[in-house]
C-alpha cells in the first residue's frame, strides 16, 4: 500500500473511530467448533510411537479397521485441520501415554469416537466439530460412542473445550458425550470442560451430554457449555472431589430415555471414598423426564453439602433455540450465523469491510472473523475510550478470540487485513 492510501485509511479510521465513541450498537455471534476452512489431502491411518514435536494438518482419514490416529508415548503434538469420516467402529483420535497433545479445528463425522486419551497429561481438545458418534443407533449401553474421554488424564493444562457435538437420532448412538474418567487435574489447572455446545443424544439408559467425576477424579470445572437434549441426563457429577459445574444452560424435551437434566452423585463412594468440595452454581436448566414432568436437578445425600446449589434456576422459557439451528460447519458457511437478536438490538451503522466481522460470543470474549486470505501483518486490536490501543494481537487465520481477561468497560475493536478494515465498538460486561 503507498503511503497516500495508508495516510487516507488513518484519516478515514480516525473519522470512524470518532463516529463510533458517539453513536455505537453491540452484536454478539459465536465462537465454537471447527474454524478451518481449506480443503483436506487424503491420508491412510497414522501411528507414532516414541515421536515428539511434530504437527498432523489437513488431512482426511477414514477406515473400517483401524483407528485413524494413533499415538503412544508421544509428545508436544498439533493435530489440526484434519477431517476424520467414515468410520463408524473406530476411533478418530487415540493417544496412549501421552504428553502436551494439543487437538484444534478438527472435523469428525460419522466416527465412534472423537479422542480417546489414556493415561496422558496436558491433553487439549478445543474447536472441533463432532457429529454422530458411536455408529448405528443400539437402544443398550454397549459400545456407545463419545465425542472426548478423559481416561486417567492427570496434571496441568487439560483442557475439552469449545467444541460442537451434534448426534442426529437414529443415525449415532452417543454414550456420555464428555467424560473425564479417573481423571485429576490440579488445584491451580483443574481439568476444564467450558464453552461446548452439545445437541443430540440417546437412548442410550445411562449416557448424556457431560459428566464429571466418573470413577473418581479431582479438581475439574464444567462451565458455559449449552446442552439440548444431550440424552438420559444434561450435565452430572458422578463421584471424587473438588468438582464444579457452572453457568451451564440446559434444555431436555420429553423422550422415553430422558432422566434429569443435572445431577451430582457419588455412585463409587463404598470402594473409592466421600466427595467433599461440591459446588453447582449458577446453571439454568428446562428438562423434562420420559413422564413429561419437570426434572431439572437431583443432589445425593453423598455428595452435600453442594455449594451453590440455591442459585440453579429453573427458567421455563429455556427451548431448544439457545442453539442456532446450524451448529455444525459454521466456518464454511457463506453468510456469518447469528443469534436471535435482542429486541431493542439495532444493526451496525458503520460496515467496512463484509470479508471481516467482529463480534462478543455468549461468553463475553472479543472475536473477529476474516474471510479469504489473512496477510501476514494482519491484527485485532483493542482501543478504550481514550483511543489509546491497549492490546493487539495477530491474526492467523479465519477466527481469532482474546482469551486474556478484559476489565468490564467501552471499546472500540479494530481488525486490519492489509487493506481491509472492520471496526465496532464491543462492551463488556
Amino acid at each position: 500500500m503507498n503511503k497516500i492510501k495508508k495516510h487516507s485509511m488513518k484519516k478515514n479510521l480516525l473519522i470512524v473511530l470518532n463516529i463510533l465513541f458517539v453513536c455505537f450498537t453491540v452484536h454478539s455471534s459465536y465462537g465454537q467448533g471447527s474454524r478451518y476452512t481449506g480443503s483436506y489431502i487424503k491420508s491412510s491411518t497414522i501411528q507414532h510411537v516414541g515421536k515428539s514435536n511434530f504437527v498432523i494438518e489437513g488431512l482426511e482419514f477414514t477406515s473400517n479397521d483401524r483407528d485413524l490416529i494413533v499415538l503412544y508415548s508421544c509428545e508436544n503434538v498439533v493435530i489440526k485441520n484434519n477431517s476424520f469420516v467414515a468410520s463408524p467402529a473406530k476411533r478418530g483420535i487415540y493417544l496412549d501415554n501421552c504428553k502436551n497433545i494439543t487437538i484444534i479445528d478438527n472435523t469428525f463425522d460419522n466416527v465412534h469416537t472423537g479422542l480417546v486419551a489414556h493415561n496422558s497429561r496436558g491433553i487439549k481438545f478445543e474447536y472441533n466439530d463432532v457429529k454422530n458418534v458411536g455408529g448405528p443407533m443400539k437402544e443398550e449401553d454397549k459400545n456407545n460412542g463419545f465425542v472426548a474421554l478423559f481416561d486417567k488424564v492427570n496434571g496441568e493444562g487439560n483442557s475439552i473445550s469449545y467444541n460442537v457435538s451434534e448426534n442426529i437420532f437414529g443415525q449415532s448412538s452417543p454414550g456420555d458425550l464428555i467424560n473425564l474418567n479417573q481423571s485429576n487435574g490440579t488445584a491451580q489447572s483443574p481439568i476444564v470442560v467450558k464453552g461446548n455446545w452439545i445437541r443430540g443424544g440417546g437412548p442410550s439408559p445411562s449416557g448424556g451430554g457431560i459428566i464429571l467425576g466418573d470413577i473418581g477424579g479431582s479438581y475439574q470445572v464444567a462451565e458455559d457449555n449449552i446442552v439440548v437434549d444431550g440424552g438420559q441426563y444434561g450435565i452430572s457429577i458422578a463421584g471424587g472431589h473438588d468438582i464444579a459445574l457452572r453457568n451451564n444452560k440446559i434444555y431436555g424435551s420429553k423422550n422415553y430415555f430422558t432422566n434429569v437434566g443435572l445431577y451430582a452423585c457419588n455412585w463409587y463412594e463404598e470402594n473409592l471414598g466421600k466427595s467433599y468440595n461440591i459446588t453447582v452454581a449458577g446453571n439454568v436448566v428446562n428438562y423434562r423426564n420420559k413422564e413429561g414432568n419437570i426434572s431439572n436437578w437431583w443432589y445425593a445425600s453423598n455428595v452435600e453439602p453442594v455449594s451453590g446449589k440455591e442459585t440453579n434456576r429453573y427458567d421455563p422459557a429455556l427451548s431448544p433455540s439457545i442453539l442456532p439451528e446450524q451448529i455444525i460447519g459454521r466456518a464454511r458457511m457463506s453468510v456469518e450465523p447469528q443469534p436471535e437478536p435482542d429486541p431493542d438490538e439495532k444493526p451496525d451503522d458503520i460496515v467496512l469491510d463484509p470479508s471481516i466481522s467482529i463480534y462478543k460470543d455468549t461468553f463475553d470474549r472479543i472475536c473477529a472473523n476474516c474471510k479469504g486470505s489473512i496477510s501476514s501483518s494482519a491484527s485485532l486490536s483493542v482501543l478504550n475510550q481514550n483511543g489509546q490501543k491497549i492490546l493487539s494481537i495477530p491474526i492467523i487465520g479465519y477466527h481469532t478470540t482474546i482469551d486474556n481477561p478484559i476489565p468490564s468497560g467501552t471499546y472500540t475493536v479494530m481488525v486490519e487485513n492489509d487493506a481491509r478494515l472492520q471496526i465496532k465498538k464491543i462492551v463488556i460486561n
